[in-house]
């Protein structure tokens, strides 16, 4: 399956640096094993597939960012501010701030889709 990213993602999947993809799932298509066409431009003329490999393994996260303090829920339970910003990192922002401005202030119900061995 197509997982769109916006270009500045591209050197950050190919370096390594970035590690999974928070999504929203709402028809729940995202599950280990499945295949993942990374790609920049979908839907349109500069479509890029980038990078081929699979869903290793999918976490249930929960970003609240509606109030000054901002807390994240993987599998149902708070983690600490530094994962916070290992989240972050790992999900190629620069720290908790730009990945709380990417997503807007509100509450998220989403899915990490890894491609590494990595879990939270």
């Amino acid at each position: 399956m197509i997982l769109g990213f916006k270009p500045q993602f591209k050197p950050k999947i190919q370096s390594g640096s970035k590690i999974h993809s928070i999504r929203i799932d709402k028809n729940n298509r995202w599950k280990p094993g499945r295949k993942i066409h990374f790609a920049t431009g979908v839907r349109t003329k500069n479509y890029e597939c980038f990078k081929e490999d699979e869903c290793k393994s999918i976490q249930q996260v929960e970003l609240n960012f509606w109030n000054s303090s901002p807390t994240i829920l993987i599998e149902g339970k708070r983690i600490s501010y530094e994962l916070c910003e290992q989240l972050a990192k790992n999900d190629g922002f620069e720290d908790l701030s730009e990945l709380m401005r990417f997503f807007g202030i509100k509450n998220i119900k989403a899915k990490i889709i890894h491609w590494t061995d990595f879990k939270y």
